[in-house]
């Protein structure tokens, strides 16, 4: 879940809806006002000097703004592929940005907030000013929430969790009792908003319809808001943000998510005085025991926390979680791998609910890892430098420099995996195995020993965990950043991993699942630096007789 509350690449936080796309942003009504329009102002920031100088020496990639707009994934492998261990620049269509890589990478991540900044450089992408996409003075305590009581409590949750799905399949996923085709896209951000609902505001809400559309809207209402204000120059801002009709959307968003959360934690607070009272167990109850005393009544911070949560979590689950179905539907060899693995772990109704049964999938974590790899995040560790860095090779990156790494391009580096471009659903099952037999037949060996020119070079970050963890979906390191780096990295990760592992494994032990004949893999949506997968393939479904 990487997440807007910490480190993430704020582009891949929503899934961009692109065959809409373009009649929302131009605002529906109107149409040949709002095109004329439209297209002044894209001239205008097509062509308009890019004024940023950020001072650093280092080479330009070059390429035109509109090819960033529409092909960024493509630019960044071949950027990747003629700098590598360089750093080099590109000008975006958010400006200029300085690309940082894997090899370099090491040098910054422990660096301060004060010296280099996470939450300034996405508070500033997402134009946080305008659009309230920054959890500002609660961040430390959504992170820390995040870490102590979701994290460390997923084992009592995944009974909650399986209900969930079991009713949203019941209810809005067909029979298929021969091969069925289906869209799997929205259904995936539909199931993921109701898994992540019940844990965040709870049954009485999360099956609500209302809460529903604006928990999954938010995020894309804000980033076409984004979008929108970025064909502003900033000095045009302040004013420009009253033509932008999706910012005047979220303060709408924001006001419902208050009125439908108010009464629930009122009646909370209530019923808090009657002796034996039991608490919820949910996101609300934990984020009003955090807060202090005189915030515990103002319910704008509670709508305001949601909505964030929803935003860094929906989009990025289901949009992995529908790369993995399509993996599943090319790769048929792998459902029966899996499907074992699935069956031995759950061999009963009550092996759901046990702590260590989602951490025993690992063959399944190794085939997410590896979707997550070929189609996760075009870009990574996104910060800004607020006080001058040097680096070992020389570079001086100047205070308000804007870096990235380019995720995109580590993922295909021969280096760092072997065959890059080949799907290999058990790859990091297998280093796992690998990296066990070494250390159980060399008791001596350290995570941190020399690799293999087929393995890795491990980072600190993999040193903190054990021998086997830096190879698990969950795992970061300096050439695995999907889901940040360093004290930033995404807290949510670890929800986020059990509630595609529960889907999967779920749908796996119930479906067979398969591409229409002659159909390739689906292509994914491109544009500006978001990366999501169709929401318009089709995935045929047939219910396992077994399960029938």
């Amino acid at each position: 879940m990487p997440s807007i509350i910490e480190d993430s690449s704020p582009r891949t936080n929503f899934t961009l809806v692109t065959d809409v796309l373009p009649n929302q942003v131009l605002g529906g009504g109107r149409l040949s006002y709002y095109v004329a329009v439209a297209t002044v102002l894209f001239c205008i920031w097509l062509f308009q000097s890019d004024k940023q100088k950020c001072g650093v020496s280092a080479p330009f990639y070059q390429a035109s703004r509109l090819k960033w707009m529409f092909s960024a994934d493509t630019l960044v492998k071949d950027s990747y592929s003629k700098f590598r261990d360089c750093i080099y620049q590109i000008k975006t269509t958010e400006g200029v940005r300085t690309i940082i890589p894997a090899s370099l990478v090491g040098e910054l991540k422990g660096l301060p907030e004060d010296t280099l900044s996470a939450r300034t450089a996405v508070r500033e992408a997402m134009l946080s000013e305008y659009t309230s996409l920054c959890a500002g003075a609660h961040t430390d305590t959504l992170s820390l929430l995040l870490k102590c009581k979701m994290t460390g409590q997923l084992a009592r949750m995944t009974p909650q969790l399986k209900e969930e799905l079991e009713y949203i399949l019941a209810t809005e996923f067909p029979e298929c009792q021969e091969w069925t085709p289906f869209k799997i896209q929205p259904f995936m951000v539909r199931t993921v908003a109701r898994l992540s609902g019940r844990i965040f505001v709870g049954p009485a809400l999360n099956r609500v319809e209302e809460w529903m559309d604006v928990s999954i809207n938010f995020a894309i209402t804000a980033f076409i808001a984004v979008i929108k204000l970025q064909f502003f120059p900033p000095w045009m801002r302040p004013v420009a943000q009253y033509l932008v009709s999706e910012l005047r959307t979220i303060r709408k968003d924001l006001e419902k998510a208050q009125a439908m959360l108010t009464p629930i934690i009122e009646e909370r607070i209530r019923d808090s005085e009657i002796p034996g009272y039991e608490k919820p167990d949910d996101f609300v109850q934990w984020l009003q025991d955090a807060l202090p005393e005189d915030q515990k009544r103002d319910y704008y911070i509670q709508g305001k926390v949601q909505l964030l949560l929803s935003a860094a979590s929906i989009h990025t689950t289901s949009n992995l979680t529908t790369d993995c179905i399509y993996d599943l539907a090319v790769h048929q060899d792998m459902q029966e791998i899996l499907r074992e693995e699935a069956q031995e772990v759950f061999d009963d109704d009550e092996a759901w609910g046990k702590k260590d049964s989602m951490a025993r999938l690992k063959k399944l974590d190794s085939f997410i890892k590896e979707s997550q790899r070929l189609s996760g995040n075009v870009t990574s560790f996104i910060r800004k430098v607020m006080k001058p860095v040097d680096l070992s090779d020389g570079t001086h990156l100047p205070a308000g420099t804007n870096l990235l790494a380019p995720m995109a391009g580590v993922a295909v580096d021969s280096r760092y995996y072997p065959d890059p471009e080949v799907f290999d659903g058990l790859r990091f099952y297998k280093l796992r195995q690998q990296q066990q037999s070494s250390s159980s037949s060399s008791p001596t060996s350290s995570p941190t020993s020399t690799p293999t020119s087929s393995t890795p070079s491990p980072t600190p970050d993999d040193a903190s965990t054990n021998a086997n963890g830096r190879w698990q979906f969950t795992s970061i390191g300096d050439t695995a950043m999907n889901f940040g780096l360093g004290r930033h990295a995404c807290p949510g990760r670890f929800f986020a991993g059990c509630e595609i592992k529960m889907v999967l494994a779920y749908l796996l032990l119930h479906y067979d699942i398969r591409l229409p004949e002659g159909a390739a893999r689906p292509a994914p949506n491109m544009f500006m630096m978001t990366k999501s997968p169709s929401m318009t393939a089709e995935v045929l479904f047939r219910r396992r007789t077994a399960c029938a």
